[in-house]
């Protein structure tokens, strides 16, 4: 395919397909999970060590994203927040998915969230995310 755009991401075809960066796929709950046994214990389960987790929030890079033309901060691998997608305070980390979807944890504040959409609709100004994660900080303020 020439044209990124013309990938249709609900296809079976395409999810099955190896496409780093592009097609990671679960459900919020699933998300959230991932993100709680990083910054704790999940069902004895423990993705991160203390130490590798304070890498995860550490910033190693900040600037204008080249490919989504949007102000970003990174860590090891993962988000961090910005004025535009604050998650739930300045130790949060995690990321944004194709179509307006969610995950990040909050060790300070022992938060794990995940938001994912049953279909995705590019180029969409999906506020749903932001507005979900908004009400999760204020429910911890």
């Amino acid at each position: 395919v020439t044209d990124p755009a013309a990938i249709d991401f609900d296809s079976p075809v395409v999810q099955a397909a190896e496409l780093p960066s592009s097609n990671g796929i679960g459900t919020a709950h699933a998300l959230a999970r991932m993100y709680a046994a990083l910054i704790g214990e999940v069902d004895g389960v423990r993705l991160l060590a203390p130490e590798t987790l304070a890498s995860a929030t550490e910033e190693q890079a900040s600037g204008k994203d080249q490919v989504l033309m949007i102000p970003s901060r990174f860590s090891t691998g993962y988000m961090l927040p910005t004025e535009g997608n604050l998650m739930t305070g300045p130790n949060a980390f995690g990321h944004t998915g194709r179509g307006g979807s969610l995950a990040f944890a909050d060790p300070e504040h022992g938060i794990a969230f995940g938001y994912a959409m049953n279909h995705i609709i590019s180029g969409s100004d999906d506020v749903r995310a932001a507005a979900l994660a908004e009400a999760v900080r204020s429910a911890v303020a």
